[in-house]
């Protein structure tokens, strides 16, 4: 089953509570109208109360189209009766009206970081500006404080961790980093192993290349090679992948960097997945709106050891800020 069907296979509502104001329930409705066009999916508004249409009519509205599984997003700050009691009883009758649908209650927006980020950077124009420091050393230690204070309560208990993702939101600047970065359990160790060994880093672009600064092995990347522009043509794929291909036989226990190409991300998986050479580590963050996710969601789901992250964002500062982090680890706490 394709990933378009399995979408058409489920029902989005996303729930408002309702308002006696017209204004309102027309921002909601629109708001939903937003986000359904930008998901590129069918997601339908509904109202808690007061409003229509209601719970209970779009519910049956879906499983008159047949659908069989309708999860319910409710657009409230809060987890309060509404959510504890009252939205539940009401979907147990629905339930029962419909025992063929599945019907499933998303948590609310409370505890998001993303809206407490979003606080912060409408409230930061009113803060004062702290004077600029004098030389580029302090300027840095300044930096690393405001990281350090600003990713209090959210951070991993694990030092090497908290390492990697602190590098990124400075290369960044991007604080969403912090929940959206995955570090399989056993990365920061195989990609020390690596560098110790002096095993390669295999670079998708050389942009990402020219950040790797503080890697003491090789840096390899394939990309600008003619004959690698011949095979992509030659095998109708992109020169991203055919780069990967180029540098296939190196990639035992290497590093694999991947910056911003999702095609390099997938063959390294292909040549893994076929019984080929197995990198030691997959930093896999490409960044984009096509198939950037997606690559991304495979390789965690893969028996790969990997660093990664959730959504479109990624690029080479930041591949290359998670694998300048594992060497600045390696040089501090040696092998």
């Amino acid at each position: 089953m394709t990933t378009q069907e399995q979408t058409r296979d489920v029902g989005i509502l996303i729930v408002g509570h309702g308002s006696p104001r017209s204004q309102a329930n027309e921002g909601f409705l629109s708001l939903v109208a937003r986000v359904a066009d930008r998901l590129g999916v069918t997601a339908l508004p509904t109202f808690f109360s007061i409003a229509k249409p209601s719970i209970e009519d779009q519910v049956a509205l879906l499983a008159s189209q047949g659908i069989r599984r309708i999860v319910l997003m409710p657009y409230f700050l809060y987890s309060g009766q509404h959510i504890k009691r009252d939205i539940p009883e009401l979907l147990e009758k629905c339930r029962h009206a419909f025992p063929g649908v599945t019907l499933e209650l998303l948590p609310t927006l409370e505890g998001e970081l993303a809206l407490e980020d979003l606080l912060v950077d409408r409230l930061t124009p009113l803060v004062p500006s702290q004077p600029l420091p004098a030389d580029g050393a302090a300027i840095e230690r300044r930096s690393h404080e405001i990281i350090e204070h600003q990713l209090q309560g959210r951070e991993s208990a694990d030092p090497a961790e908290r390492a990697v993702v602190r590098r990124v939101v400075h290369a960044t600047a991007d604080l969403s980093f912090a929940r959206s970065l995955r570090i399989h359990p056993r990365a920061i160790a195989a990609g020390r192993k690596a560098i110790v060994d002096r095993k390669p880093v295999i670079c998708d672009v050389k942009m990402l290349v020219a950040g790797l600064t503080h890697v003491p092995g090789e840096v390899l990347c394939a990309i600008g090679d003619p004959d690698v522009a011949q095979a992509a043509k030659g095998a109708n794929c992109t020169r991203a992948a055919a780069a990967i291909d180029a540098l296939a036989d190196r990639l035992a226990g290497a590093i694999v960097a991947v910056g911003n190409a999702p095609t390099a991300l997938w063959r390294v998986m292909e040549i893994a997945r076929s019984g080929g050479p197995r990198p030691a580590l997959v930093v896999g963050l490409p960044v984009g709106f096509v198939g950037a996710r997606e690559s991304k969601d495979a390789l965690m789901q893969s028996d790969l050891i990997y660093i990664s992250n959730v959504g479109a964002r990624g690029g080479s500062p930041v591949a290359a800020a998670v694998v300048n982090a594992l060497a600045f680890l390696t040089q501090e706490r040696g092998a």
